[in-house]
């Protein structure tokens, strides 16, 4: 199989401080719903509002003093992207038919295609902990009503 490599120069510094912008304005947003209040009597959009403005603040200086450091080269493999891809599209495939041990358990073991380094036991032991975690958090734990199993 052959794998094409893509090299992108990225500054993640700035990646990550235009993320931090657009979760802070789309917090902000929906904070607007809410009654804002006044610093002596807070509303219940006072503290969703505040935080998301200083997240848009921390992401703005975050992107500003990323200039000043110069960009780094990442290979991006477009085969392993894809491979993760279709692994999350399995997962949403298998979720409500197989359950969500077996949905999460295919979707690691594929996932793990991606890491050529990762062996076929470790492999296993990674799909077997991550389905029974995510099966422990979300249906006992959280006691979501989703299929554990085939059925």
């Amino acid at each position: 199989m052959v794998m094409r490599k893509l090299t992108l120069k990225v500054n993640h510094e700035l990646f990550g401080g235009l993320l931090l912008i657009g979760i802070g304005a789309y917090a902000y947003y929906h904070g607007q719903q809410y009654a804002f209040g006044s610093l002596a009597r807070m509303g219940p959009g006072f503290l969703p509002q505040v935080l998301s403005m200083m997240l848009c603040t921390m992401g703005g200086i975050l992107a500003i003093t990323s200039q000043l450091k110069p960009s780094s080269a990442i290979d991006l493999q477009l085969g392993q992207v894809l491979v993760v891809a279709a692994s999350m599209v399995l997962f949403a495939m298998l979720l409500r038919p197989a359950g969500l041990f077996t949905a999460a358990f295919v979707s690691v073991v594929v996932s793990s295609w991606a890491d050529r380094q990762i062996t076929w036991p470790g492999r296993i032991v990674l799909a077997l902990v991550v389905a029974g975690l995510a099966s422990l958090i979300f249906i006992v734990g959280l006691g979501m009503n989703m299929p554990l199993w085939w059925g």
